[in-house]
């Protein structure tokens, strides 16, 4: 039996005595130091997991920042705090499940408990990263997904009414019926071609065949086409013929579309009306392979400039970018007309007001 050193014999066999040899001779000792050091062990051992709702999470976080700010009144409550923090929460809410791991919580607190009395700006970071935390969960608590989702379609909803996607459209009953069929028709010609013996050879044919049979389509289109071309004098377009319509026609065709309602068409008529008058006037050549705005650079110098620009603008718009047209632009309209010289100043519009 080996009798009880006492705290020197302790102390002796911790720092130079402690020998396989000493050991084995004194085992009491080694099993009263153990002992002695196990429930500081387990004192400071943190609960594995927890299972909690997204509230009761919320709650933690407010219960270790109260801590954390009461840490210099008492100073125990921060080891009390570390310690029940378990190593991890399993956070339920709204059928969700989400694992939080909880170590940086527990190593803020023991941050925060080291430095009480050292760096308080320690105790001040562990406060951000809890608030940082506590206003996702916040955030994730007041979520409501009906409520997104009418946001979602509302913001949808003013995307697709903007005026480039007015004209597009889903498929038609007629255009889902069919390529309905035409699916069947290839499922069917696929059931055939399993079928037939040495399938892939015939497949391989007919896929030739095609290829084959389309080359000579293309080849004989390219041939065409250049003998046409050949035998065809080269074109000008800048000597394009002259056009048979006069100012005057355009002008009756923009009324007559006016009264009728159809103040797209009407604009369409009162801007080559202008266009014609300017010709006649000899300010313009007249050439219709000229684009509006290359004749609106032809006549930049010139007194109709501004008149021909404003009607060139709002051609552009109502023609081609399919704006809407009112009684108020056709009267606009009128207005550029009488200052190109095409109407008299006391020409009445003609409008559906």
């Amino acid at each position: 039996m080996c009798a009880w050193p006492g705290f020197a014999g302790v102390r002796r066999a911790l720092s130079i005595e402690m020998t396989p040899s000493r050991v084995s001779v004194c085992p009491p000792l080694a099993i009263l130091i153990f002992l002695a050091a196990s429930p500081i062990q387990w004192a400071e051992a943190r609960p594995s997991a927890q299972l909690i709702s997204l509230e009761d999470y919320v709650s933690e976080l407010d219960r270790c920042s109260a801590a954390i700010a009461n840490a210099g009144n008492d100073p125990s409550e921060l080891r009390t705090a570390r310690l029940s923090v378990p190593e991890r929460w399993v956070v339920h809410s709204r059928g969700q499940t989400y694992v939080v791991n909880a170590d940086w919580l527990a190593t803020d607190l023991a941050k925060a408990e080291t430095a009480l009395h050292r760096n308080r700006s320690v105790l001040q970071e562990a406060q951000q990263d809890i608030s940082v935390r506590r206003d996702a969960a916040q955030a994730l608590a007041e979520a409501d997904p009906a409520r997104n989702l009418d946001s979602f379609k509302a913001k949808l909803g003013s995307i697709l009414a903007a005026k480039e996607f007015q004209t597009t459209r889903g498929p038609t009953w007629l255009e889902s019926l069919r390529a309905r069929l035409y699916d069947w028709i290839v499922r069917q010609f696929e059931k055939l071609y399993t079928r037939l013996p040495h399938g892939r050879t015939v497949g391989n044919v007919i896929a030739w065949t095609v290829i084959a049979l389309s080359s000579l389509v293309l080849l004989f289109w390219l041939v065409r086409a250049a003998s046409r071309g050949g035998a065809r004098p080269e074109m000008g377009l800048r000597g394009a013929s002259k056009s048979r319509q006069d100012s005057a026609y355009w002008l009756r065709q923009a009324r007559s579309l006016a009264a009728r309602g159809d103040y797209r068409k009407a604009i369409h008529a009162a801007y080559w009306g202008g266009i014609a008058r300017l010709e006649e006037a000899k300010v313009l050549t007249e050439d219709r392979s000229r684009t509006p705005r290359e004749s609106l650079r032809l006549i930049q110098e010139s007194a109709e400039h501004a008149a021909l620009s404003q009607l060139t603008r709002r051609f552009e718009l109502v023609w081609y970018g399919y704006r809407p047209a009112g009684s108020a632009d056709w009267n606009e309209a009128v207005r550029q007309l009488e200052t190109l010289g095409c109407l008299g100043s006391s020409t009445p519009a003609i409008s559906a007001s």
